[in-house]
């Protein structure tokens, strides 16, 4: 009789498990779920369910956004540098071929220079992007990036006087006429 109740009993525990698990979402299910946690200011509940449609689907045609989203929302609403520099080394490891692969090296070497302070990552980052991409649009703020990096933002001539017209009429350069 006991071997009879404890099978029952283990039937009964697989049927509730079965039954508590129910069908998988979907990944528009998903993602409306992610976008509604955003509206709500959860953050961490929205990165959670991105992080699940990324797993669940990770050959998604737009998990690469998925992944840059999560960096963002790290840098931008929660404050969490590292996490935001890993969400985006994440996607350029997993979508080598992504078209958000130059602004998360950008973001990458952007978050270890100005939030991280640490300037030899964000030098390796940076040098990296310029390699990579040369001639893409992020490019020349990469080098003026380069070029400032561990500068004081009082150092800097141009922030220094307040605005950059000052700065070129400083320097012999006419200042921008007026044309309104």
């Amino acid at each position: 009789m006991n071997r009879i109740a404890s099978l029952i009993l283990i039937c009964g525990l697989v049927l509730l498990f079965m039954i508590s698990c129910g069908p998988k979402k979907t990944k528009e299910q998903l993602y409306a779920e992610a976008l509604q946690f955003e509206k709500q200011e959860n953050f961490k509940e929205a990165i959670s369910t991105y992080e699940q449609l990324i797993n669940d689907y990770p050959r998604a045609i737009f998990a690469d956004s998925i992944l840059f989203k999560i960096g963002q929302i790290y840098s931008n609403n929660l404050l969490d540098f590292e996490n935001a520099i890993n969400a985006h080394k994440q996607l350029i490891k997993k979508f080598p071929e992504s078209k958000f692969n130059a602004q998360s090296l950008f973001m990458i070497g952007y978050h270890y220079a100005n939030s991280i302070n640490d300037t030899t990552m964000a030098r390796q980052y940076y040098e990296k992007f310029l390699k990579i991409y040369p001639e893409h649009e992020l490019a020349s703020s990469v080098q003026w990036e380069l070029d400032h990096l561990g500068q004081d933002i009082n150092e800097i001539d141009f922030l220094k006087t307040g605005t950059f017209e000052e700065t070129n009429q400083d320097s012999g350069n006419p200042k921008p006429k007026n044309t309104n």
